[in-house]
């Protein structure tokens, strides 16, 4: 079982989400933030890393709110993933991973792209 670990990141009526570019699942598609929880890590220690690593915030563990849960079952196993919401407003995110994500926006909550994640549109 992988498990995951997605921030669905909000500021006022808008969601953070990313375009996925060079990786092995939703190539072209939005996304949350997030990835895989690490061995040894707990799931909110890991959103906390990935929301670092991928668009340079600070967010502390609190802050974050466990809101929807996955399972999926598929070719490449079962996976688990955990989405963490939190505001951001007035902060200032970076797209860190260039190489990973071609573009990082905020779309308004009523109107998600069409080229988003299934699995992502449905927990947000």
């Amino acid at each position: 079982v992988n498990v995951f670990a997605l921030a669905f990141l909000v500021s006022g009526d808008n969601v953070l989400l990313l375009q996925r570019k060079n990786v092995s699942f939703g190539n072209g598609l939005y996304g949350l933030c997030g990835g895989k929880v690490e061995q040894g890590e707990t799931a909110r220690k890991a959103i906390m890393r990935e929301v670092q690593e991928e668009i340079a915030l600070n967010i502390p563990e609190a802050a974050f709110e466990l809101v929807h849960t996955f399972h999926r079952k598929g070719p490449d196993g079962t996976l688990i993933a955990l989405v963490f919401k939190t505001d951001i407003s007035g902060m200032q995110p970076q797209n860190n991973e260039l190489g990973k994500h071609d573009k990082m926006q905020f779309f308004d909550l009523r109107q998600l792209p069409e080229n988003i994640i299934p699995a992502h549109k449905q927990a947000i």
